[in-house]
């Protein structure tokens, strides 16, 4: 489904207003009942000279997560990739290491697998309005592989954005093809996603992609965002796409079908993984505990996910069991996007 005039909920919109005031928010919602939109609306400047659309490009971060997870799960339906397999199995050779023996596939997925997360600054990061690439992706992965795990895989959960750069790396030892052109091809093409892709070395913004922003309480007004936060690998957080092609990746959920992922596979990517993650996000519990299973965050029918970089927030919420499909990208560093999906979700219930 493409979007196309706004379409307003007065509560919805009252809501949203009071955020515009509060957080002075710049991006997009929607809120989503079946087939119907029950509200969608741009707020904010998309650049520092041009206006938030329903079609602007948003870099949605950690969302990106649930996409490197159905990747990696189209493999192991080909018979590539084992889930219970040791990840040094599958990496190439030089990113290999007798510390991850032990560490599974489905941990990297389930951010169980005990590997420590790369850090903010490091003397070798060469990193550009938050990206990294190249060296300094080699240098994060050799770091890692040189430290202990933080506890024996599997045993508890521990946020890890460096196990998704692995994915990454295994994804493309074990396909043959670049990270951003297998999940293309394989992912969001096949999904009908034709306005999206993954944010590589080089990467131009198109007509209509919005910049990373935060607003300057001294100046007023909003400015181009310069906050330090992790750097961003492209398995981790490079996904750019809009609010239209995010719908048609939620229909793969709620149709439970992909053209190149089974129902089975999908299961899976849903299934909690041990143990809980309550302790974390404690918020995040709406309908029971929150948990997390391959890529994305778990609480009784709804699935979840957040994404934080350099400039840009998003969160989405979609309840299996109503249909009910909430989404904020915003491109001000500083919006609460979980306060504003979890907002609308209450109004919409």
């Amino acid at each position: 489904m493409d979007l196309g005039a706004e379409i307003i909920d007065q509560a919805s919109e009252q809501f949203l207003q009071q955020m515009v005031v509060e957080e002075h928010f710049s991006g997009a919602a929607l809120v989503m009942r079946g087939d119907d939109i029950v509200h969608a609306r741009a707020y904010g400047p998309a650049t520092l000279d041009a206006s938030n659309r329903l079609d602007t490009i948003f870099h949605v971060a950690s969302m990106t997560k649930e996409f490197t997870a159905a990747a990696v799960m189209q493999l192991v339906e080909q018979g590539m990739i084992d889930l219970e397999g040791s990840i040094n199995d599958y990496l190439p050779e030089r990113y290999r290491s007798e510390k991850w023996s032990s560490v599974k596939v489905r941990h990297l997925l389930s951010h169980t697998s005990g590997v420590p997360d790369y850090a903010e600054t490091r003397d070798y990061y060469d990193v550009v309005d938050g990206w990294a690439f190249g060296d300094t992706v080699d240098g994060m992965i050799r770091e890692a592989m040189d430290k202990d795990l933080q506890f024996e895989p599997g045993s508890d959960f521990y946020y890890s954005n460096i196990g998704f750069t692995l994915l990454g790396e295994i994804l493309q030892e074990q396909s043959g093809q670049p990270y951003a052109a297998f999940i293309q091809d394989n992912v969001l093409d096949p999904a009908g996603m034709t306005n999206s892709r993954i944010h590589v070395e080089g990467h131009e913004p198109r007509p209509g992609e919005a910049a990373g922003l935060r607003w300057d309480e001294e100046k007023g007004r909003h400015v181009k965002d310069d906050i330090l936060s992790l750097p961003v690998t492209p398995p981790d957080g490079g996904l750019a796409t809009t609010l239209s092609d995010f719908i048609k990746w939620i229909s793969v959920y709620r149709d439970m079908s992909h053209p190149k992922l089974s129902a089975a596979s999908l299961e899976r990517m849903m299934q909690p993984s041990i143990p809980p993650v309550s302790y974390l996000w404690p918020d995040q519990g709406l309908r029971g505990e929150a948990s997390y299973g391959f890529g994305l965050t778990l609480s009784g029918d709804l699935i979840m996910h957040e994404g934080y970089i350099v400039g840009f927030r998003s969160h989405f919420i979609y309840s299996r069991d109503d249909d009910l499909l909430i989404a904020v990208f915003t491109n001000n560093t500083s919006n609460d996007v979980f306060r504003m999906s979890s907002g609308l979700f209450a109004i919409n219930q």
